[in-house]
């Protein structure tokens, strides 16, 4: 039976038992009621008449006022265990009473008993979904729920048909069917109580004091206060109203076929068993399939859509076959495929708030829209006359405004998962800057004298910036710093500060070790005097200390105009470069620089030259002078520095600042294998800095001619740009097969890491973990994709909920996930997301990617052949290979998680 309900319904091995308890005890529920309602129908029917229905239906709403009142204050003072076995037992005592007062007979009793088992019917399905909804979590739901929902149908076949056997094969009296549904109903409370106990206990606190007095008044208020709600009250209402007129219309046509009592028992006992029937089937071969497709909209568009034919078909062929169509129709969606959906509008609400509203809203609000459905049968059929026929008209009407509600609720059922995730973006973004507050002078000393950097460098930013007066005598002495920062900032502050009388000792600066602040002292001492700066800055180049003649080049590198430039002669660079030393180092990063303005026809070879250089600062500085040129010939340079790490960063820039076209250039290094792998593994970041059409399509395109590593740098990328512009391809079909490429690798691995776990010996030594953060990598790239086909920030928030530690996150997330992606995508991706552990994934992989590693011959095959140069060097090297993720630190909501950027 597990197996069957797992095939047809989608259920996870670990949910089918319960999912099956859970299932029977809905079928006793539902057996119980549908004994009670053919009891119910025909004694009114045949005592009071059809006319009469408005004032039970009245009648029933002003009864369930107090019952709706007692049922909240019960749930605020018991556990949801005893709240159920208690309501349960009561109810059976009720019928108990009810046969009695049959037996005393009087006219009334009839209206009684029709009030009562619609009330019955209410509290029994509403305490069933409450205990169902406290005890699957949100992604269990949808799959599960349409399981307990076949339970509800199954039962309607069962209490159908049981009710026309003991009435006519056994010849029992209508009144005695009491008994039987009191006592199934006694059988259905003891499983439900074991089913807590014995397969998920509810170890629910008691409520505090204050809480317990509040009274259905604060059920009124979440529903004022809650969109969301007033959607699911509205939907209801106007499902009750609906189904109350059409009920109006089929008994009065039934009533009309069959005078007698006992033919009409037997009728709306086949009646109600033959639909069941029906629903039954639609339940098993529609139902699973309609909710994964269409999901929860589709859900709750069907039965008003079947309910607008069959008003149609009255309106045009008014009688009992009609009446069938019409009301078999409502009752056997109405508890299947329509209560499924209603019943998941619920799973976003908190729980706490359902626990509130939940059987408020089914019992008052329910028998409420029954009661107003009786008032307008009331001045329809009473006062205007409308004929059977002619009601439908208002049907219709009706039906259109439910429509609309429905897919109002869709989306407000999106939009509770959205906000519920979006408010966790919180806590991943960087704390606030602490407010900067005014120092005194002394603090603002002792920062300065401090040998720390960050201190240092925050009280000179505060010098720079303010209007205190300037200690000279501190700031000298921030000359001597360790740090090359703080000197260079110092000189700033001097300069920005207009200090005076300081030129002998920051001329001293002109031969600091570090260029920068050789360049900070030299803006310093030419800069000052604007009438004589072209002579200052002469009067450098021509120093006979090289130093300040490089210096003098950094200057003119950073802040010089073309006159500036001209003034630069070959000799001197020629000079410079070939300068030896720790002097030569620093004279030939400021030639570098220089280069990096000039347009001359010895640039190139100079900086080539350079490139070649033996000390890092000299060969960084070149990279960003060839950059500056713009010229081609340095491509090839800078891609091979672009594979160094000591150089990426810088070459990457340098790269960057080159114009557009160049991107076609970049492209056939991305996709050309010879390239040096770290250097491909850089290039799709440079195409950050090209937003537009031309990158997005090259990215896009590369895709799928590249290796893991390099396709994960590429979803990066395109994930950055889709901030800027809008990266989404021409073409979705290209993105959507990468996206199903990346799930089955994803599967792949997953496989491995449990084969790995479940096998004792294997032929390498290779640790589980050691694959986890490859997987991880691979959920990031699926949702960078993904974030290019839809609401980028939705997937982001569903990202951070998917890795979320937080069950109920990351089943909302999932939820989530299965109401943002087409039904193709989220077909192969929800198992893998609702299997964290990777306990279904070899089931998954088989099923969607016909791929299953059950074997370690299997698992070292896709090592070898996935396209994933690391997992190849994990096969080889076992414990002992340095396996590094693509996993971006700077995009990352944690150290350890790094998610897809966000709009």
């Amino acid at each position: 039976m597990g197996r069957l309900l797992g095939s047809l319904f989608g259920l996870r091995r670990d949910e089918r038992t319960l999912a099956l308890w859970m299932a029977v005890y809905h079928v006793l529920l539902l057996v119980s009621l549908y004994l009670l309602k053919p009891v119910r129908d025909s004694l009114f029917l045949s005592s009071r008449g059809a006319a009469e229905l408005p004032f039970v239906f009245i009648l029933t709403t002003v009864v369930v006022v107090p019952v709706a009142a007692l049922h909240t204050r019960a749930g605020d003072r018991f556990r949801l265990g005893g709240l159920i076995d208690g309501g349960s037992l009561l109810l059976v005592l009720s019928l108990v009473g009810l046969r009695g007062l049959l037996g005393v007979s009087g006219e009334w009793s009839a209206y009684v008993l029709y009030a009562w088992v619609s009330i019955y019917g209410l509290l029994i399905t509403s305490q069933f979904w409450l205990m169902a909804n406290a005890l699957f979590t949100s992604s269990q739901s949808k799959r599960v729920f349409t399981v307990l929902s076949a339970g509800a149908i199954l039962g309607a076949i069962v209490g159908g048909q049981v009710t026309s056997l003991l009435v006519e094969t056994v010849g029992m009296s209508s009144t005695n069917l009491l008994w039987v549904a009191s006592g199934v109903l006694f059988v259905a409370t003891g499983l439900a109580r074991w089913i807590r106990t014995r397969h998920v206990p509810l170890d629910e606190p008691q409520d505090a004091p204050e809480e317990a007095a509040k009274s259905e008044a604060s059920a009124l208020s979440i529903i004022r206060d809650s969109r969301h709600i007033q959607l699911i009250v509205g939907i209801l209402a106007l499902t009750v109203v609906v189904t109350t007129l059409v009920d109006y219309q089929f008994k009065t046509v039934a009533a009309r076929a069959y005078p007698t009592e006992a033919g009409l028992t037997s009728f709306m006992g086949q009646f109600y068993g033959g639909v069941s029937v029906i629903a039954l089937i639609v339940q098993f071969l529609l139902a699973p399939r309609l909710m994964r497709v269409v999901g929860i909209g589709g859900a709750l568009s069907v039965l008003p859509g079947i309910l607008a034919l069959g008003s149609l078909g009255m309106l045009v062929v008014p009688g009992l076959l009609a009446g069938i169509f019409l009301r078999g129709s409502g009752q056997s969606l109405k508890h299947s495929i329509d209560k499924t959906g209603r019943e998941l509008l619920f799973v976003p609400v908190p729980l706490p708030k359902k626990k509130r509203v939940k059987v408020f809203i089914d019992v008052f609000v329910d028998q409420g829209a029954q009661g107003l459905g009786g008032v307008l049968l009331l001045g329809l059929v009473t006062s205007l006359g409308l004929s059977v026929q002619m009601l439908s008209l208002v049907i219709l009407a009706l039906i259109a405004v439910w429509g609309t509600l429905a897919y109002r609720a869709r989306q407000s059922y999106v939009d509770q998962f959205r906000t519920q995730l979006r408010n966790q973006e919180a806590s991943y973004e960087a704390p606030d800057e602490a407010e900067e507050t005014a120092v005194d002078t002394d603090e603002l000393l002792d920062s300065l004298c401090s040998r720390t950097e960050t201190d240092a460098l925050q009280a000179l930013d505060q010098l720079e910036e303010g209007s205190a007066p300037v200690p000279v005598d501190a700031l000298l002495c921030l000359l001597d710093h360790p740090a090359p920062a703080v000197r260079a900032q110092t000189l700033r502050v001097l300069r920005a500060r207009r200090v005076e009388g300081v030129g002998e000792a920051v001329a001293e600066a002109l031969r600091d070790p570090d260029p920068d602040v050789q360049v900070a002292a030299a803006r310093y001492l030419y800069c000052q005097a604007t009438d004589r700066h072209t002579e200052r800055i002469r009067q450098g180049l021509n120093h006979e200390d090289p130093q300040i003649q490089a210096a003098t080049l950094g200057l003119i590198a950073t802040d010089g105009d073309p006159d500036e430039y001209e003034l630069v002669s070959e000799s001197l660079l020629r000079r410079l470069i070939d300068l030896e030393g720790e002097t030569g180092t620093q004279t030939r990063t400021h030639v570098a620089r220089i280069l990096g303005v000039l347009d001359r026809s010895y640039r190139n070879d100079f900086l080539h030259r350079l490139l070649r250089d033996d000390t890092p600062e000299v060969v960084r500085t070149a990279i960003e002078a060839a950059g500056n040129t713009n010229d081609r010939s340095f491509l090839f340079p800078l891609i091979r520095q672009l594979g160094e790490d000591a150089y990426a960063s810088t070459a990457r820039q340098a790269l960057s600042a080159f114009d557009p076209p160049v991107l076609g250039t970049l492209y056939d290094y991305l996709v050309d294998p010879q390239t040096d792998p770290d250097a491909r593994v850089r290039i799709p970041s440079i195409f950050v800095n090209q937003s537009g059409s031309f990158a997005v399509a090259s990215l896009v395109r590369g895709l799928r001619k590249v290796e893991v590593p390099v396709r994960h740098a590429i979803a990066q990328a395109l994930s950055k740009l889709h901030q800027a512009v809008d990266a989404s391809p021409s073409d979705p079909d290209v993105l959507d097969a990468v996206i199903k490429q990346e799930a089955a690798h994803y599967a792949a691995l997953g496989q491995i890491q449990r084969l790995l776990q479940q096998s004792a010996e294997h032929p390498v030594p290779i640790d589980p973990a050691t694959l986890q953060p490859l997987r991880q990598e691979g959920l990031e790239r699926i949702f960078r994709l993904l974030g290019l086909r839809y609401n980028q920030r939705d997937i982001y928030d569903a990202y951070l909920g998917v890795t979320s530690p937080d069950p109920t996150l990351r089943d909302s997330a999932i939820e989530f996930v299965d109401n943002l992606v087409d039904y193709n995508t989220r077909r192969f991706l929800l198992p893998l997301l609702d299997d964290p552990e990777g306990r279904h994934v070899v089931e998954v992989g088989a099923k969607f990617f016909d791929r299953s590693l059950r074997d370690w011959d299997a698992a070292t095959d896709y090592l070898r052949t996935a396209d994933d140069p690391r997992l190849t060097d994990l096969l080889e090297e076992g414990p002992d290979a340095d396996v590094d993720t693509m996993l971006d630190p700077d995009d990352a909501p944690s150290a350890s998680v790094a998610a897809p950027g966000s709009s």
